[in-house]
């Protein structure tokens, strides 16, 4: 087999008659591989309903399924020889007249099947699973899902039922000393992301008392234990009469620091034992450093001779510090966990008396099923009936508990005689290297324990495995390929990204086309960067910062690409939606570069992500809701009349815009900055829409039309619901278009959002528009945007994450310079079997501290697993910039890393920069020659460690 010809690569992952694992690396073709995999299975004759593609998202699942119906279609309507050349290219043989009949036909069948192609995500499976067994599963048969958003509501309901208990008075007491309001509020939300875990160890631990001991036992502390019985203890056994000796030394010193210890430890031996509890660390700063750990110094050379006597005091004070540390931990945790429990009873109560199951429900309820419940045998009798193979995409981010409901369905697959006997396959594809939800529960580590496990189980068995490594990309041009190989190659780049000597080298498909990669020198701090206090509301202020400025390059050079380059790769002109901007976090750059484009008249899409109630369009919306809530309110009124829907102002619109509406027949006679002032100015003790009322005789003048405008609202508020109301205000008064001209097509999103929220708050909540409101604004509600952009063209910017799976010809990523470590204040490693509460550095103990060392550690591997997803985004051209800070670039950041590693990068001088850039146009002595080898496998061997990975 040619190792460098991807078709072979291909097909042997698509092969229907082998059990697969795919190690598919980024733009090497994984989507076509599961579309031809399913198109084998359908070939070889296997019942459309007989197959399970499990995939990441919804979306993912749907452009999946809409493939293969496409690709069925055009069968079904292909000339003999189309059809012929096309099923070759897929099975690498030539067809008989019986397949050429079968193909044909696949279409109809797959129209025919009852619920069509099973393609769906885990949860859609799971939810699928329990609606079919909802008694073996002990769920309601009419249960519901609610999203992230319902789920939030009813997990703010048991926080305050349980916090208004008095039983927890005692536990919030605890809790006030060690934190602010706003720190317990971030602790529950922490706590909630874990509430399966949390829910797992109730059932381990049923009492506060287990807990407790569950906690004394990792701690290492003793049972029943207090920081006064603690202390009692160590005071019961100071060896008195040495300490006095070694007073007696150390007070005929010539040395300060000897007189000193001397005066600590004199003042406390000679107290009272009752009164030595409440002096304690006193006593102990002689012996210990303030971050509890013994000095190095105890005594000086002259009184050298105590240090025997010291020496052993100044271990068991060390003992004792770590464990009052330790206590307090345990006891802060506990004040919390006890309220996170009594909180996660009542969300499972709230939920069971909604029928509702959240995400998580979802996955523990089909584990069980499947695993552990009494009639999980009877569950997987009857799914032995139902399917045949099962294919898993993305299977880098499937969760521990995920891979459980895998993991029980396929092993029924290989062990011994199932219900029928029938030839049935695994297909895994995905990339250890692209695993970045950690947040989610994904482990890069259980893709290859998955792996091992699944690959024992099939040569057990005596069937066939294949490992399939798929390394070369058609996505990127050998200059990006070139700059992922070399970061790959760069040891501080490629911990948590591959393996111990393992060979990554990726190869690019797309030979003699051009591309780049450019990497750019970082933006330093200026003097004269200071931000103004005060501006003037239509003040337009550029900022000076190093981000800002950076913002300002980029936007000036997407403007001379746009004008005067062309994307060679397909001899056209680039466009705006050719280009990428990727960052790490949502922060006030993406702000400045939006600014940026569009003042140079570049079409932006904005951020991937937004947050409802900060959208400028749904702000107007709701604080017209206010002014209709309480006409008195003239901040509401007066924001209200600026905005569009009084009315477009011409003063408020470029020349350019103005045409536009003109051509929309939008009327631009709106309220301009001078009529509000008009209307504002000399009326004593008037509110704003008294004075308003009196342009009710003036009905075309642009105040009348918006006081009759409101005047209408007014009339009719108190009998619509928010959703009448606002679909009135939008769709019978038109506003939308207003709207729409004012601010652009990309408010679509924000309004159409904004109206599914009105219509889902009508559907379950009491209609109150002063409520509404209220939820609206608390929920803090996002709103994710279609990452295809595909109804406009557009420069898109997204987050990293936001981008796994999306690709385009050119890539910026211009936050490369900063790297910051946030300390999780609620942790629960794998190591511990309890979590741990630190709201602050003074309840960390060594176990909390070993816990952030390991967090910090996997933080760093993924922080560089982000960075391979982001540079194999680019198809053509890569541009790599950041900003530094007063501090510098932070250590191990992603721009010190591609820059290292890319040492043969040319230096170009060009008019944006004072210094030279870096470029990197063309393979330059790299070395592409792949080193792996697919292994088809018909043996039972004992579990072996894979060694098989894409080079």
């Amino acid at each position: 087999m040619d190792m460098t010809n991807p078709n072979d690569l291909q097909r042997s992952a698509a092969d229907p008659s082998v059990s697969a694992w795919v190690a598919a690396s980024a733009g090497s073709g994984k989507t076509k591989v599961l579309s031809d995999r399913v198109l084998n299975l359908l070939l070889s004759g296997t019942p459309p309903e007989k197959i399970l593609c499990l995939t990441f998202t919804r979306t993912a699942a749907a452009q999946m399924a809409n493939r293969i119906a496409d690709r069925l279609a055009k069968w079904a309507t292909h000339s003999d020889e189309e059809l012929a050349k096309e099923l070759a290219d897929l099975t690498n043989k030539e067809p008989t007249p019986k397949i050429l009949s079968k193909a044909r036909q696949l279409f109809a069948r797959l129209l025919d099947t009852p619920g069509g192609l099973k393609v769906t995500t885990l949860h859609g499976f799971a939810q699928s699973l329990l609606k079919r067994f909802p008694i073996e599963a002990g769920v309601s048969p009419q249960f519901e899902v609610i999203d992230e958003r319902e789920a939030r509501d009813l997990i703010e309901q048991a926080q305050d039922s349980v916090l208004s208990r008095p039983e927890f008075e005692a536990a919030l007491a605890e809790i006030v000393l060690a934190t602010t309001e706003d720190g317990f509020s971030d602790a529950l939300k922490e706590m909630t992301a874990s509430l399966p875990r949390l829910k797992s160890l109730q059932i381990k631990y049923s009492t506060t008392e287990a807990l407790k001991r569950a906690y004394e036992a990792t701690l290492g502390l003793p049972e029943n234990v207090t920081a006064e019985a603690l202390i009692h203890e160590f005071c019961a056994a100071i060896p008195e009469q040495e300490i006095k000796a070694a007073i007696d030394i150390l007070v005929q010193s010539s040395k300060v620091t000897d007189q000193k210890t001397a005066e600590k430890l004199s003042s406390f031996i000679i107290l009272p034992n009752d009164e030595k509890s409440t002096l304690i660390w006193d006593y102990l700063s002689a012996f210990l450093t303030q971050s509890g750990t013994i000095r190095k110094s105890l005594a000086t050379k002259e009184s050298s001779n105590v240090l025997p006597i010291l020496m052993p005091e100044a271990e068991r004070a060390e003992m004792l510090a770590k464990q009052i540390q330790s206590e307090q931990v345990m006891r802060i945790s506990l004040a919390l966990m006890k309220i996170g429990m009594a909180m996660m009873e009542k969300y499972t109560a709230l939920k069971a008396a909604r029928s509702v199951m959240d995400y998580d429900d979802l996955i523990s309820a089909t584990r069980n099923l499947l695993e552990k419940s009494g009639a999980s045998a009877w569950v997987l009798y009857k799914l032995d009936g139902g399917i045949d193979h099962i294919l898993v995409d993305e299977a880098q981010d499937t969760s521990p508990a995920q891979w459980g409901i895998i993991r029980a369905l396929v092993e029924e697959f290989f062990s011994g005689q199932t219900a029928r006997t029938i030839h049935r396959t695994l297909f895994a594809v995905g990339d250890k290297k692209q695993s970045i939800f950690s947040f989610q529960g994904a482990d890069p580590e259980e893709f290859e324990k998955m792996r091992s496990f699944f690959k024992e189980k099939v040569l057990q068995a005596g069937k066939r495995w294949n490992d399939v490594p798929m390394y070369i990309s058609f996505r990127s041009v050998p200059a990006v390929i070139d700059s992922v190989n070399f970061v790959l190659r760069h040891p501080p780049a490629v911990e948590g990204v591959l393996s111990e000597d393992e060979d990554a080298t990726h190869i690019s498909w797309r030979k003699n086309q051009a591309g780049l990669v450019e990497i750019w020198p970082p933006e330093k701090p200026q003097e004269d960067d200071t931000e103004k206090t005060y501006i003037k509301p239509v003040e337009r202020v550029f900022s000076q910062t190093p981000s800002a400025r950076l913002a300002r390059k980029i936007a000036e050079r997407i403007s001379l690409m746009i004008q005067n380059e062309r994307l060679e790769s397909e001899n056209r002109p680039i466009r705006a939606g050719d280009i990428l901007i990727l960052v790490r976090r949502r922060n006030s750059f993406i702000e400045d570069l939006s600014r940026e484009l569009k003042t140079r008249s570049i079409p932006v899409s904005g951020v991937d992500r937004l947050k409802i109630a900060t959208h400028i369009a749904v702000m107007d919306l709701m604080v017209l809701g206010d002014f209709l809530l309480l006409p008195e309110d003239d901040l509401a009124l007066a924001t209200v009349l600026r905005s569009p829907l009084c009315g477009i102002s011409a003063e408020d619109l470029s020349d350019e815009d103005i045409k536009r509406a003109q051509k929309q027949d939008v009327e631009l006679n709106g309220i301009s900055e001078q009529d509000l002032f008009i209307l504002a100015h000399n009326r004593g003790k008037q509110s704003l829409f008294e004075r308003l009322r009196t342009y009710e005789d003036s009905p075309k003048t642009p105040l009348g039309k918006a006081y009759l405008f409101l005047k209408d609202l007014l009339s009719r508020v108190d009998n619509m619901r928010p959703y009448e109301l606002y679909s009135y205000v939008l769709g019978t008064l038109g506003r939308q278009k207003e709207i729409i001209t004012r601010l652009g097509v990309q408010a679509l999103d924000a309004l159409d959002e904004f109206m599914s929220l009105t219509l889902k708050y009508d559907s379950v909540y009491a209609p109150s528009l002063q409520n509404f409101l209220k939820w609206v604004r608390h929920n803090d509600i996002e709103i994710k945007r279609d990452p295809e952009q595909s109804s406009f063209d557009a420069v898109r910017i997204m987050t990293v994450h936001a981008a796994k799976g999306l690709q385009a010809p050119v890539v910026f990523l211009p936050d490369t310079r900063q790297r910051r470590f946030f300390p999780p204040k609620y942790l629960w490693t794998d190591e511990c079997d309890v979590p741990f509460w630190s709201p602050k550095k003074d309840y960390r103990d060594e176990h909390v501290s070993k816990g952030l060392e390991t967090v910090k550690d996997k933080d760093r591997r993924e922080y560089n697993r982000l960075l391979y997803v982001a540079l194999t985004r680019a198809a053509d051209r890569l541009y790599i910039c950041g900003w530094d800070t007063k501090q510098g670039g932070a250590e191990g950041n992603w721009y010190d890393l591609v820059r290292d590693s890319m040492t043969a990068a040319e230096e170009i001088k060009t008019p944006l920069f004072d210094q030279p850039i870096l470029r990197w146009t063309s393979t330059q002595g790299t070395d592409v020659t792949p080193k792996t080898e697919i292994k088809t496998e018909k043996t039972t061997p004992p579990l072996p460690v894979w060694a098989i990975t894409p080079p």
